[in-house]
């Protein structure tokens, strides 16, 4: 009988849950970083300034979708407590 490992290392539980994620966001910085080099404005500054600019909008970026959900996740409550609300008042009428 052979002893197979039967449980995965940290590194590939990790790996396994996190790696699509940190794509996605590494791919949003990428589209960052694009876009001050397109800008007109952004692209005349130095090096460091086109980093800092890219790093302000990939945060502010992420900051809306945050927002965004939130939002998405307050709105989709309201309408389960309507609904909610709905069906009680039609069963005890």
């Amino acid at each position: 009988m052979s002893t197979e490992k039967l449980t995965k290392s940290q590194q590939e539980r990790v790996a396994d849950k996190y790696s699509k994620m940190c794509d996605y966001y590494a791919h949003l910085l990428a589209t960052c970083h694009t876009a001050v080099k397109s800008n007109k404005i952004l692209a005349a500054l130095d090096p460091m300034g086109q980093k800092t600019s890219a790093t302000t909008l990939f945060i502010r970026v992420c900051s809306r979708m945050d927002a965004s959900e939130a939002t998405k996740q307050t709105a989709e409550q309201m309408i389960k407590l309507s609904e909610k609300s709905i069906t009680n008042l039609s069963e005890s009428a």
